[in-house]
């Protein structure tokens, strides 16, 4: 009943999980539309059914001498209609590569795609049962190599912090596994019942909070997620009824540094968050093209260093920060006497969270400092005020404010947002 409860403040209220980068981050353009699209490249593009998206900070780009063009990335995305990928150069311009074909240069359907910061970069081309192999370099991407692996639609790829190629074999069921030069590795097929979309997080990856190992995988006709360990041993799963939807359509997946898992789901027009074991934290999004607003969402991208977010939907994509909610469910019991003297505060965060939580009195002054730049992780917590002022007394008869300030945990997010929540409790 009680995640029931949850749930049901969760989506009746205004998430900020996913938030729109400030005006002086973004000068206000953070969604490419069709429109800006079409005035960037003009005739060269025409959006058809995005899917994937990628991307990396590519080494040959960075100044090692200054950070401030770290969060600077180059992304990859899918354009399926067209059998081309779009990409960007640094903050000024727009390129495309390929066309629709079966030849060098060329793409069928295309699906999933995925980067690294050496500017190797893999394209599933559903259509041509091949995965093709890009190079960015110099500013441009070019055709490298293709792999046949009698596949019949794959439909996503995904690299771990080795450069090894994770590629989802759809019809097939299998997942096959490649060395950074091509070798095959293993297959798996045990767990899987038409799988579509992947995403990893790597033990060795810097930006691992948790350091932890394991891999998502989407099947069974969009509608189960599943987590496995890197050698294939099934973890956790859920699907889209465990959440409570009866229809659902799960697209492509990816992992934040903390290990949470975001799925993006086209039937509803959202995005799906789970903690790193596959328990359901939150929902955010709707039908839409305003602030975190999507028309079918499909491919997310999360660079996880600065928690970047990149979505493509129908309309063409987005770009966000990750942030910090929570919500109170409530104080047990929501009334001090002289029997009762203390009380649990019932909190549910969507994400690691540096919390303060302060109590007021009428007046408004400071009663007593209950929590401290404290850092508490997704999910219900559980915190209890024994009643008692900072001096160790009781409070007196009279009415209390529990204030509960939210920070997120990375650095520029810090900076321009917080939850700040209250609830008030009486003594008598």
């Amino acid at each position: 009943m009680l995640n029931q409860l949850i749930i049901y403040m969760v989506i009746a209220e205004v998430s900020s999980t996913i938030v729109v980068p400030p005006f002086s981050h973004t000068l206000g353009f953070y969604r490419a539309s069709k429109f800006y699209i079409d005035l960037y490249l003009g005739d060269e593009f025409n959006l058809d059914n995005p899917q994937g998206i990628s991307g990396a900070k590519m080494i040959e780009e960075d100044n090692p001498n200054t950070s401030s063009d770290d969060h600077i990335l180059t992304l990859f995305a899918v354009n399926s209609g067209t059998g081309q990928i779009l990409y960007n150069i640094g903050l000024t311009n727009l390129k495309v590569y390929g066309r629709k074909g079966g030849s060098e240069g060329e793409f069928y359907m295309p699906r999933g795609i995925t980067a690294n910061s050496r500017g190797d970069v893999y394209v599933a081309d559903y259509g041509n049962n091949r995965i093709v192999r890009l190079k960015y370099q110099r500013r441009e991407l070019s055709y490298v190599s293709a792999v046949y692996d009698s596949f019949n639609g794959p439909s996503d790829v995904a690299l771990d912090y080795s450069n090894n190629l994770y590629v989802v074999d759809s019809k097939n069921s299998r997942i096959v596994v490649y060395d950074s030069l091509g070798n095959r590795l293993y297959e798996w097929r045990k767990e899987f019942d038409l799988p579509t979309a992947i995403a990893i997080i790597d033990k060795d990856d810097p930006y691992n909070y948790w350091k932890e190992d394991f891999i998502v995988v989407i099947d069974q006709n969009y509608k189960r997620i599943l987590k496995l360990s890197r050698s294939g041993q099934l973890l956790a799963m859920t699907d889209a009824r465990a959440i409570g939807l009866l229809e659902a359509q799960f697209m492509y997946c990816a992992i934040d540094r903390y290990a949470n898992i975001y799925v993006t789901d086209m039937t509803n027009h959202e995005i799906h968050k789970f903690d790193r074991n596959l328990a359901y934290i939150i929902s955010v999004g709707r039908e839409g093209s305003g602030k975190v607003e999507f028309s079918e969402p499909r491919g997310i991208f999360i660079w996880k260093r600065f928690g970047q977010v990149f979505v493509t939907d129908n309309s063409g994509g987005a770009y966000y920060w990750l942030s910090t909610d929570g919500f109170i469910i409530g104080c047990f019991p929501n009334k001090l006497d002289s029997i009762r003297t203390q009380t649990t505060i019932a909190l549910y965060l969507t994400d690691l969270s540096e919390v303060k939580i302060n109590i007021t009195n009428e007046k408004d002054s400071l009663v007593r400092n209950l929590i401290i730049d404290h850092y508490l992780p997704p999910g219900e917590a559980l915190i209890a005020w024994d009643g008692r002022d900072n001096s160790g007394q009781f409070v007196p008869v009279g009415e209390y404010t529990i204030n509960i300030t939210l920070l997120p945990t990375y650095p520029a997010q810090k900076r321009y947002f917080k939850k700040e929540l209250s609830i008030k409790i009486k003594k008598t």
